[in-house]
């Protein structure tokens, strides 16, 4: 089954999420906040490239991130309904595995297209954080709200994202895998400490303009 989410009002994918539907579920909501993060950071970057409220390497800084951003945006827009997808098959496999329980390996491979996904995402937070780190001192100061707001997004979706891992991993067999999975969650979910100092970085800069 396909999912055009993002070709589909916005109304419909809030009526859909709210809905007695599993999908789109947490995992998609996640994945669209993290859009929301990077769409933001793009922004951030639009209005501070060709800035003459900023210098000329802070402009340099800002055309790199946005460069970065914008590869990466199709991408997570792509994940919002990706997740939706591996849903799905998850549904499905765990059906066939009730009814027959030789097929452990097929529900479990699409396990971990789940978590593999979502370890992604998390791969993705930790670049854009950097990115919002490094905006913070450069951008246009007319726009580091939306650096924070950003990044406060970005801390959100690591705890949503750790705990739409576990829930998947809970069902692993594979230890050797699951071991690594949990190894990276223990390195990447330190990213919210992070996360948390930016965001009251940019709470003392906003408040100096008091």
């Amino acid at each position: 089954m396909e999912y055009e989410y993002l070709k589909e009002p916005l109304q419909k994918y809030i009526d859909r999420l709210s809905g007695k539907s599993p999908c789109p579920g947490g995992g998609s909501a996640a994945i669209l906040s993290l859009a929301l993060a990077n769409a933001l950071i793009v922004m951030v970057c639009n209005y501070t490239v060709d800035s003459s409220k900023v210098g000329e390497n802070s402009r340099k800084i800002s055309k790199d991130i946005l460069d970065n951003a914008l590869q990466i945006q199709p991408v997570l827009n792509k994940y919002v309904e990706q997740d939706s997808i591996i849903y799905r098959q998850i549904q499905e496999t765990m059906k066939l595995l009730r009814k027959d329980p030789t097929r452990t390996k097929e529900h479990e491979d699409v396990l971990k297209k789940s978590i593999d996904l979502h370890i992604q995402i998390l791969d993705y937070c930790k670049s854009m954080l950097h990115w919002n780190e490094m905006l913070m001192d450069h951008c246009n100061p007319y726009l580091i709200s939306d650096v924070g707001v950003s990044t406060s997004l970005i801390e959100g979706v690591i705890r949503a994202t750790v705990i739409n891992v576990l829930i998947n991993l809970v069902e692993i067999k594979d230890d050797k895998y699951a071991a690594e999975i949990k190894n990276k969650l223990q390195i990447l979910s330190l990213l919210t400490d992070k996360a948390v100092d930016i965001i009251k970085k940019v709470g003392a800069k906003i408040s100096l303009r008091t």
